[in-house]
Protein backbone atom coordinates (compact mmCIF):
# COMPACT_ATOMS: atom_id res chain seq x y z
CA UNK A 1 0.00 0.00 0.00
CA UNK A 2 1.16 3.35 -1.07
CA UNK A 3 0.90 6.77 1.24
CA UNK A 4 -1.43 8.43 -1.11
CA UNK A 5 -3.70 4.96 -1.32
CA UNK A 6 -4.72 6.01 2.05
CA UNK A 7 -6.88 8.79 0.78
CA UNK A 8 -10.43 8.58 1.02
CA UNK A 9 -10.13 6.12 3.37
CA UNK A 10 -10.93 5.62 7.01
CA UNK A 11 -7.29 5.51 8.75
CA UNK A 12 -6.03 4.89 12.51
CA UNK A 13 -2.81 6.11 13.16
CA UNK A 14 -1.45 4.36 16.03
CA UNK A 15 1.53 5.31 18.22
CA UNK A 16 2.41 9.17 18.21
CA UNK A 17 6.27 9.33 18.77
CA UNK A 18 8.37 10.94 16.26
CA UNK A 19 7.73 8.53 13.44
CA UNK A 20 3.72 8.27 14.35
CA UNK A 21 3.11 11.97 14.21
CA UNK A 22 5.08 12.72 11.10
CA UNK A 23 2.28 10.53 9.38
CA UNK A 24 -0.25 12.21 10.47
CA UNK A 25 1.52 15.39 9.45
CA UNK A 26 1.59 13.30 5.70
CA UNK A 27 -1.68 12.37 5.76
CA UNK A 28 -2.94 15.69 6.42
CA UNK A 29 -1.26 17.50 3.63
CA UNK A 30 -3.15 14.98 1.71
CA UNK A 31 -6.38 15.90 3.03
CA UNK A 32 -6.72 12.87 5.27
CA UNK A 33 -7.46 13.43 8.91
CA UNK A 34 -6.95 10.79 10.66
CA UNK A 35 -8.12 8.88 13.87
CA UNK A 36 -5.38 9.18 16.13
CA UNK A 37 -4.89 6.07 18.89
CA UNK A 38 -1.92 5.71 21.57
CA UNK A 39 -1.31 3.58 24.45
CA UNK A 40 -0.71 6.21 26.57
CA UNK A 41 -3.46 9.03 24.95
CA UNK A 42 -2.89 11.73 27.40
CA UNK A 43 0.85 12.38 27.13
CA UNK A 44 0.30 11.95 23.40
CA UNK A 45 -2.07 14.66 23.18
CA UNK A 46 -0.32 17.27 23.15
CA UNK A 47 2.41 15.87 20.27
CA UNK A 48 -0.37 15.34 17.60
CA UNK A 49 -3.05 18.30 18.51
CA UNK A 50 0.27 20.07 17.21
CA UNK A 51 -0.40 18.79 13.36
CA UNK A 52 -4.39 18.19 13.33
CA UNK A 53 -5.79 19.05 17.03
CA UNK A 54 -7.87 15.84 17.24
CA UNK A 55 -8.11 13.81 20.08
CA UNK A 56 -6.25 10.82 20.62
CA UNK A 57 -7.88 7.68 21.86
CA UNK A 58 -6.95 4.32 23.73
CA UNK A 59 -6.78 1.45 21.69
CA UNK A 60 -9.92 -0.25 23.54
CA UNK A 61 -12.30 2.82 21.70
CA UNK A 62 -11.34 2.10 18.76
CA UNK A 63 -14.65 0.73 16.97
CA UNK A 64 -12.79 -1.97 13.71
CA UNK A 65 -15.55 -2.11 11.43
CA UNK A 66 -15.24 1.40 11.16
CA UNK A 67 -11.68 1.45 10.07
CA UNK A 68 -10.51 0.39 7.03
CA UNK A 69 -6.34 1.01 7.72
CA UNK A 70 -4.07 1.13 10.82
CA UNK A 71 -0.83 2.48 10.06
CA UNK A 72 1.32 0.99 13.28
CA UNK A 73 4.16 2.46 14.70
CA UNK A 74 7.27 -0.17 15.09
CA UNK A 75 6.59 -0.28 18.86
CA UNK A 76 2.99 -1.29 18.82
CA UNK A 77 3.53 -4.88 18.97
CA UNK A 78 2.00 -6.75 15.57
CA UNK A 79 0.64 -9.06 17.57
CA UNK A 80 -1.34 -7.33 20.06
CA UNK A 81 -4.79 -8.67 20.36
CA UNK A 82 -6.48 -5.52 19.28
CA UNK A 83 -4.71 -5.93 15.95
CA UNK A 84 -5.74 -9.25 15.35
CA UNK A 85 -9.39 -8.02 15.97
CA UNK A 86 -8.79 -5.22 13.26
CA UNK A 87 -7.67 -7.37 10.25
CA UNK A 88 -10.46 -10.26 11.10
CA UNK A 89 -12.91 -6.88 10.67
CA UNK A 90 -10.69 -6.58 7.41
CA UNK A 91 -8.55 -4.00 8.40
CA UNK A 92 -5.58 -3.50 6.27
CA UNK A 93 -2.06 -2.75 8.97
CA UNK A 94 0.81 -1.26 7.90
CA UNK A 95 4.05 0.80 8.59
CA UNK A 96 5.56 3.98 7.16
CA UNK A 97 8.09 1.99 6.47
CA UNK A 98 6.28 -0.73 4.82
CA UNK A 99 4.38 2.43 2.74
CA UNK A 100 7.83 3.90 1.88
CA UNK A 101 9.45 0.93 0.62
CA UNK A 102 6.67 0.68 -1.96
CA UNK A 103 6.68 4.70 -3.37
CA UNK A 104 10.45 4.41 -3.96
CA UNK A 105 10.42 0.95 -5.28
CA UNK A 106 12.09 2.70 -8.15
CA UNK A 107 14.85 4.27 -6.26
CA UNK A 108 18.19 2.87 -5.42
CA UNK A 109 17.85 1.79 -2.02
CA UNK A 110 20.28 -0.29 0.41
CA UNK A 111 18.17 -1.42 2.88
CA UNK A 112 20.08 -3.14 6.54
CA UNK A 113 18.35 -5.35 8.60
CA UNK A 114 20.01 -8.37 11.12
CA UNK A 115 20.10 -8.82 15.23
CA UNK A 116 22.96 -6.34 15.60
CA UNK A 117 25.68 -4.45 13.50
CA UNK A 118 22.84 -2.67 11.43
CA UNK A 119 23.80 1.14 12.45
CA UNK A 120 27.35 0.58 11.74
CA UNK A 121 26.75 -1.24 8.60
CA UNK A 122 24.00 1.49 7.46
CA UNK A 123 26.30 4.25 8.19
CA UNK A 124 29.49 2.73 7.09
CA UNK A 125 27.20 2.19 3.32
CA UNK A 126 26.54 5.77 3.56
CA UNK A 127 30.22 7.24 3.72
CA UNK A 128 31.45 4.53 1.16
CA UNK A 129 28.63 5.95 -1.47
CA UNK A 130 29.25 9.65 -0.64
CA UNK A 131 33.01 9.24 -0.52
CA UNK A 132 32.51 7.92 -4.18
CA UNK A 133 30.60 11.13 -5.28
CA UNK A 134 26.76 10.22 -4.56
CA UNK A 135 24.02 12.09 -2.66
CA UNK A 136 23.21 9.59 -0.03
CA UNK A 137 20.25 9.83 2.97
CA UNK A 138 20.89 7.61 5.73
CA UNK A 139 17.43 6.65 7.28
CA UNK A 140 15.02 4.32 8.93
CA UNK A 141 15.84 2.81 12.24
CA UNK A 142 18.69 4.84 12.50
CA UNK A 143 17.29 7.62 13.68
CA UNK A 144 15.59 9.70 10.49
CA UNK A 145 12.52 8.72 10.01
CA UNK A 146 11.64 7.50 6.10
CA UNK A 147 8.94 9.42 5.97
CA UNK A 148 11.41 12.65 6.03
CA UNK A 149 11.99 12.39 2.62
CA UNK A 150 8.78 12.60 1.02
CA UNK A 151 8.33 15.79 -0.54
CA UNK A 152 11.96 16.52 -1.43
CA UNK A 153 13.98 16.17 -4.40
CA UNK A 154 15.21 12.28 -5.07
CA UNK A 155 18.60 11.00 -3.78
CA UNK A 156 21.03 9.13 -5.75
CA UNK A 157 20.97 6.83 -3.19
CA UNK A 158 19.12 5.45 0.00
CA UNK A 159 20.58 3.44 2.99
CA UNK A 160 17.59 2.60 5.28
CA UNK A 161 18.26 0.58 8.53
CA UNK A 162 15.44 -1.43 9.29
CA UNK A 163 14.51 -3.28 12.26
CA UNK A 164 12.60 -6.56 13.06
CA UNK A 165 9.60 -4.27 14.34
CA UNK A 166 9.71 -2.33 11.26
CA UNK A 167 10.23 -5.25 8.81
CA UNK A 168 6.78 -7.53 10.42
CA UNK A 169 4.64 -5.80 7.35
CA UNK A 170 6.57 -4.95 4.40
CA UNK A 171 4.99 -5.99 1.20
CA UNK A 172 8.29 -5.10 -0.88
CA UNK A 173 11.67 -6.08 -0.76
CA UNK A 174 14.58 -3.50 -1.60
CA UNK A 175 16.28 -3.06 -4.81
CA UNK A 176 20.03 -4.17 -2.34
CA UNK A 177 19.69 -5.85 1.12
CA UNK A 178 22.55 -6.47 3.48
CA UNK A 179 21.54 -9.28 6.52
CA UNK A 180 24.51 -8.47 9.37
CA UNK A 181 23.54 -11.64 11.48
CA UNK A 182 20.70 -13.68 13.27
CA UNK A 183 20.36 -14.84 16.89
CA UNK A 184 17.52 -14.44 18.70
CA UNK A 185 15.94 -11.31 20.39
CA UNK A 186 13.21 -9.37 21.10
CA UNK A 187 11.15 -12.50 21.49
CA UNK A 188 8.54 -11.13 24.02
CA UNK A 189 7.46 -8.52 21.10
CA UNK A 190 7.53 -11.50 18.08
CA UNK A 191 6.44 -13.96 20.17
CA UNK A 192 8.85 -16.86 20.07
CA UNK A 193 12.17 -17.39 18.03
CA UNK A 194 10.54 -18.37 14.57
CA UNK A 195 7.99 -15.49 14.69
CA UNK A 196 11.28 -13.18 14.93
CA UNK A 197 13.60 -14.45 11.99
CA UNK A 198 10.67 -14.89 9.95
CA UNK A 199 9.25 -11.09 10.80
CA UNK A 200 12.54 -10.28 10.48
CA UNK A 201 13.31 -11.79 6.59
CA UNK A 202 10.14 -10.43 5.41
CA UNK A 203 12.28 -7.87 4.50
CA UNK A 204 14.10 -9.76 1.93
CA UNK A 205 11.36 -12.35 1.27
CA UNK A 206 8.45 -10.05 0.40
CA UNK A 207 9.75 -9.73 -3.11
CA UNK A 208 10.03 -9.15 -5.89
CA UNK A 209 13.66 -10.77 -4.87
CA UNK A 210 16.52 -8.14 -4.98
CA UNK A 211 20.21 -8.26 -4.58
CA UNK A 212 21.32 -9.67 -0.68
CA UNK A 213 24.75 -9.58 0.79
CA UNK A 214 24.93 -12.27 3.77
CA UNK A 215 26.89 -12.16 6.97
CA UNK A 216 28.86 -15.41 6.34
CA UNK A 217 29.87 -15.69 10.22
CA UNK A 218 26.37 -15.87 11.10
CA UNK A 219 25.46 -19.92 10.86
CA UNK A 220 21.32 -18.85 11.50
CA UNK A 221 21.71 -16.11 8.60
CA UNK A 222 23.32 -18.14 6.23
CA UNK A 223 20.90 -21.32 7.08
CA UNK A 224 18.04 -18.87 6.46
CA UNK A 225 18.48 -17.92 3.17
CA UNK A 226 19.99 -20.85 1.91
CA UNK A 227 16.78 -20.63 -0.81
CA UNK A 228 18.91 -17.42 -2.34
CA UNK A 229 21.95 -19.52 -3.74
CA UNK A 230 22.45 -15.92 -5.81
CA UNK A 231 23.50 -14.13 -2.38
CA UNK A 232 26.55 -12.47 -2.02
CA UNK A 233 28.58 -13.45 1.22
CA UNK A 234 30.41 -11.54 3.10
CA UNK A 235 32.67 -11.52 6.49
CA UNK A 236 34.76 -14.80 6.70
CA UNK A 237 34.34 -16.24 3.44
CA UNK A 238 32.94 -14.88 0.25
CA UNK A 239 33.26 -12.37 -2.68
CA UNK A 240 33.79 -9.43 0.42
CA UNK A 241 36.68 -10.79 2.93
CA UNK A 242 38.67 -9.74 5.61
CA UNK A 243 41.78 -11.62 5.66
CA UNK A 244 43.74 -12.98 8.90
CA UNK A 245 45.97 -9.87 8.00
CA UNK A 246 43.53 -7.73 8.06
CA UNK A 247 42.99 -6.50 4.55
CA UNK A 248 39.41 -6.39 3.01
CA UNK A 249 39.53 -8.11 -0.19
CA UNK A 250 36.59 -8.25 -3.31
CA UNK A 251 36.87 -11.37 -5.66
CA UNK A 252 40.54 -11.54 -4.60
CA UNK A 253 42.07 -8.09 -4.92
CA UNK A 254 42.76 -6.13 -1.51
CA UNK A 255 40.74 -3.18 -1.31
CA UNK A 256 41.45 -1.39 2.37
CA UNK A 257 42.98 -2.14 5.81
CA UNK A 258 40.16 -3.44 8.44
CA UNK A 259 42.87 -3.18 11.26
CA UNK A 260 42.62 0.96 10.35
CA UNK A 261 38.99 0.85 11.75
CA UNK A 262 38.66 1.99 15.35
CA UNK A 263 35.72 0.33 16.01
CA UNK A 264 37.22 -2.87 17.61
CA UNK A 265 36.25 -6.48 17.16
CA UNK A 266 35.94 -8.94 14.41
CA UNK A 267 32.20 -8.09 14.08
CA UNK A 268 33.15 -4.73 13.41
CA UNK A 269 35.29 -5.63 10.67
CA UNK A 270 32.06 -7.82 8.94
CA UNK A 271 30.56 -4.71 9.36
CA UNK A 272 33.06 -2.91 6.95
CA UNK A 273 32.66 -6.10 4.70
CA UNK A 274 28.54 -5.73 4.61
CA UNK A 275 28.74 -2.32 3.88
CA UNK A 276 31.65 -2.90 0.87
CA UNK A 277 29.16 -5.40 -0.09
CA UNK A 278 26.26 -3.52 -0.13
CA UNK A 279 28.10 -0.51 -2.23
CA UNK A 280 29.31 -3.19 -4.68
CA UNK A 281 25.36 -4.47 -5.35
CA UNK A 282 24.43 -0.87 -5.72
CA UNK A 283 26.79 0.12 -8.57
CA UNK A 284 27.62 -3.34 -10.05
CA UNK A 285 31.10 -2.85 -8.73
CA UNK A 286 33.61 -2.55 -5.80
CA UNK A 287 33.94 0.89 -4.32
CA UNK A 288 37.09 2.96 -4.95
CA UNK A 289 39.86 2.27 -2.04
CA UNK A 290 39.99 5.74 -1.17
CA UNK A 291 35.86 6.07 -0.46
CA UNK A 292 36.29 2.89 1.75
CA UNK A 293 39.67 4.45 3.31
CA UNK A 294 37.70 7.91 3.91
CA UNK A 295 34.86 5.92 5.72
CA UNK A 296 37.27 4.07 7.50
CA UNK A 297 39.15 7.18 8.78
CA UNK A 298 36.26 9.10 9.49
CA UNK A 299 34.16 6.21 11.56
CA UNK A 300 34.95 6.40 15.20
CA UNK A 301 32.43 3.71 16.61
CA UNK A 302 28.76 4.63 17.46
CA UNK A 303 27.29 5.62 20.92
CA UNK A 304 26.97 2.59 23.03
CA UNK A 305 28.14 0.08 20.95
CA UNK A 306 31.02 -0.58 22.00
CA UNK A 307 32.47 2.75 21.74
CA UNK A 308 35.56 3.64 24.07
CA UNK A 309 34.64 6.77 25.87
CA UNK A 310 38.09 7.17 27.67
CA UNK A 311 40.80 5.95 29.94
CA UNK A 312 41.29 6.67 33.38
CA UNK A 313 44.16 5.33 35.52
CA UNK A 314 45.43 2.99 33.15
CA UNK A 315 41.84 1.53 32.66
CA UNK A 316 39.96 1.61 29.79
CA UNK A 317 35.84 2.03 29.51
CA UNK A 318 34.28 0.73 26.84
CA UNK A 319 30.20 1.47 26.39
CA UNK A 320 28.21 -1.11 24.86
CA UNK A 321 24.91 -0.20 26.35
CA UNK A 322 22.88 -1.17 22.98
CA UNK A 323 24.51 -4.47 23.66
CA UNK A 324 20.33 -5.69 24.20
CA UNK A 325 21.07 -9.59 23.41
CA UNK A 326 23.93 -12.25 24.40
CA UNK A 327 25.25 -13.06 21.35
CA UNK A 328 26.21 -8.97 20.92
CA UNK A 329 27.96 -9.01 23.90
CA UNK A 330 29.78 -12.20 23.11
CA UNK A 331 30.85 -10.34 20.04
CA UNK A 332 32.40 -7.41 22.32
CA UNK A 333 33.53 -9.67 24.79
CA UNK A 334 35.59 -11.36 22.22
CA UNK A 335 37.01 -7.72 20.94
CA UNK A 336 39.11 -7.69 23.68
CA UNK A 337 40.84 -11.12 23.80
CA UNK A 338 43.73 -11.70 25.98
CA UNK A 339 43.25 -8.24 28.08
CA UNK A 340 42.21 -7.92 31.87
CA UNK A 341 38.30 -7.51 31.40
CA UNK A 342 35.47 -6.32 33.68
CA UNK A 343 31.85 -6.86 32.28
CA UNK A 344 28.98 -5.83 33.75
CA UNK A 345 26.10 -7.19 32.66
CA UNK A 346 22.44 -7.65 33.42
CA UNK A 347 19.04 -5.72 32.71
CA UNK A 348 15.51 -6.81 32.02
CA UNK A 349 14.47 -10.59 30.83
CA UNK A 350 13.86 -10.64 26.93
CA UNK A 351 13.21 -14.59 27.22
CA UNK A 352 16.53 -15.16 25.46
CA UNK A 353 18.44 -17.94 26.53
CA UNK A 354 21.78 -16.43 28.32
CA UNK A 355 23.61 -19.86 28.26
CA UNK A 356 25.74 -19.68 25.50
CA UNK A 357 27.37 -15.91 26.58
CA UNK A 358 27.67 -17.44 30.34
CA UNK A 359 29.67 -20.48 28.84
CA UNK A 360 32.25 -18.35 26.90
CA UNK A 361 32.70 -16.04 29.90
CA UNK A 362 33.79 -19.20 32.42
CA UNK A 363 35.59 -20.52 29.88
CA UNK A 364 37.40 -17.10 28.45
CA UNK A 365 41.38 -17.01 29.56
CA UNK A 366 42.39 -14.73 31.07
CA UNK A 367 39.45 -15.15 33.65
CA UNK A 368 37.52 -11.95 33.47
CA UNK A 369 35.62 -10.51 35.96
CA UNK A 370 31.79 -10.43 35.70
CA UNK A 371 29.51 -7.82 37.98
CA UNK A 372 25.52 -8.34 37.29
CA UNK A 373 22.77 -5.72 37.35
CA UNK A 374 19.49 -5.81 38.59
CA UNK A 375 16.54 -6.23 38.56
CA UNK A 376 17.01 -10.25 38.49
CA UNK A 377 20.92 -10.48 38.78
CA UNK A 378 20.40 -14.41 39.95
CA UNK A 379 19.22 -15.12 36.37
CA UNK A 380 22.89 -14.58 35.61
CA UNK A 381 24.45 -14.51 38.51
CA UNK A 382 24.09 -18.25 39.80
CA UNK A 383 24.24 -20.04 36.27
CA UNK A 384 27.66 -18.03 35.43
CA UNK A 385 28.95 -19.02 39.29
CA UNK A 386 28.19 -23.04 38.31
CA UNK A 387 29.75 -23.07 34.87
CA UNK A 388 33.06 -21.19 35.90
CA UNK A 389 33.51 -23.66 38.84
CA UNK A 390 32.84 -26.62 36.16
CA UNK A 391 35.90 -24.86 34.13
CA UNK A 392 38.28 -23.99 36.60
CA UNK A 393 38.98 -27.20 38.22
CA UNK A 394 40.41 -25.92 41.48
CA UNK A 395 42.15 -23.21 39.72
CA UNK A 396 41.50 -19.38 39.02
CA UNK A 397 38.11 -18.65 37.99
CA UNK A 398 36.16 -15.73 37.06
CA UNK A 399 34.98 -13.53 39.98
CA UNK A 400 30.78 -12.76 40.09
CA UNK A 401 29.44 -9.90 41.70
CA UNK A 402 26.06 -8.68 41.88
CA UNK A 403 25.99 -4.19 41.97
CA UNK A 404 22.95 -2.55 42.64
CA UNK A 405 23.06 -0.64 40.17
CA UNK A 406 25.16 0.67 36.96
CA UNK A 407 26.99 3.35 39.15
CA UNK A 408 27.96 0.94 41.70
CA UNK A 409 28.98 -1.58 38.97
CA UNK A 410 32.09 1.26 37.45
CA UNK A 411 33.09 1.55 40.77
CA UNK A 412 33.47 -2.26 41.58
CA UNK A 413 34.87 -2.36 37.99
CA UNK A 414 37.22 0.53 38.88
CA UNK A 415 38.60 -0.84 42.11
CA UNK A 416 39.55 -4.16 40.56
CA UNK A 417 40.46 -4.04 36.82
CA UNK A 418 44.46 -3.36 36.50
CA UNK A 419 46.40 -1.55 34.41
CA UNK A 420 46.00 -2.43 31.31
CA UNK A 421 42.66 -3.95 31.32
CA UNK A 422 39.14 -3.00 30.09
CA UNK A 423 36.11 -2.32 31.70
CA UNK A 424 32.85 -3.19 29.17
CA UNK A 425 29.64 -2.06 30.28
CA UNK A 426 27.52 -4.88 27.74
CA UNK A 427 24.39 -5.90 29.26
CA UNK A 428 23.45 -8.40 27.01
CA UNK A 429 19.98 -7.59 27.77
CA UNK A 430 17.33 -4.45 27.41
CA UNK A 431 17.60 -1.72 29.58
CA UNK A 432 14.65 -2.28 32.12
CA UNK A 433 11.25 -0.60 31.85
CA UNK A 434 11.50 3.00 33.36
CA UNK A 435 15.36 3.29 33.53
CA UNK A 436 14.84 5.66 30.39
CA UNK A 437 16.45 3.39 27.45
CA UNK A 438 19.88 2.20 26.50
CA UNK A 439 21.18 5.80 26.25
CA UNK A 440 20.29 6.68 30.04
CA UNK A 441 22.52 3.89 30.61
CA UNK A 442 25.50 5.16 28.15
CA UNK A 443 24.82 8.47 30.71
CA UNK A 444 25.23 6.79 33.69
CA UNK A 445 28.20 4.50 32.62
CA UNK A 446 30.48 7.80 31.51
CA UNK A 447 29.66 9.80 34.02
CA UNK A 448 30.32 6.71 36.70
CA UNK A 449 33.60 6.39 35.28
CA UNK A 450 34.93 9.78 35.24
CA UNK A 451 36.65 9.61 31.99
CA UNK A 452 37.46 11.92 29.38
CA UNK A 453 35.73 11.37 25.93
CA UNK A 454 32.61 11.99 23.72
CA UNK A 455 29.50 11.73 25.77
CA UNK A 456 26.71 9.64 24.21
CA UNK A 457 23.71 11.50 22.56
CA UNK A 458 20.58 11.16 24.00
CA UNK A 459 19.45 9.59 20.85
CA UNK A 460 22.37 6.78 20.77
Amino acid sequence: MRLDELTGLRVVVWGLGQEGVAVVRLLSERGVVPRLVDDRPEEATTRASVVTGSPVDAPRDVRWDDVDVVVRSPGVGRYRPELAEAEAAGVRVTTSMAMWLEDFADARVVAVTGTKGKSTTATLTASILRADGLDVALIGNIGTPVTETYGRPLADAYVVEVSSYQAADVTVSPGVSVLTGLAPDHLDWHGGEEAYYRDKLRLVDAGPPGALAVNAGSPEAVRRTEHRPDRLLFGPRGRVVVTPSGMIEVDGASLADATLLRAPGRHNAWNLCGAVAGSLLLNGRAPSPGAVATAIDGFDSLPSRCRTIGERDGVVFVDDALASNPSATMASVEAFDGRALTVIVGGADRGVDPTGLLQALAARRPPPRVIVLPPDPDRLAGPLASFAAEVAGGGPGLCVEVATGVGDAVRRASDSTPRGGVVLFSPAAPTPEGEGGYSARSRQFAEAAAVSGPAPTAGG
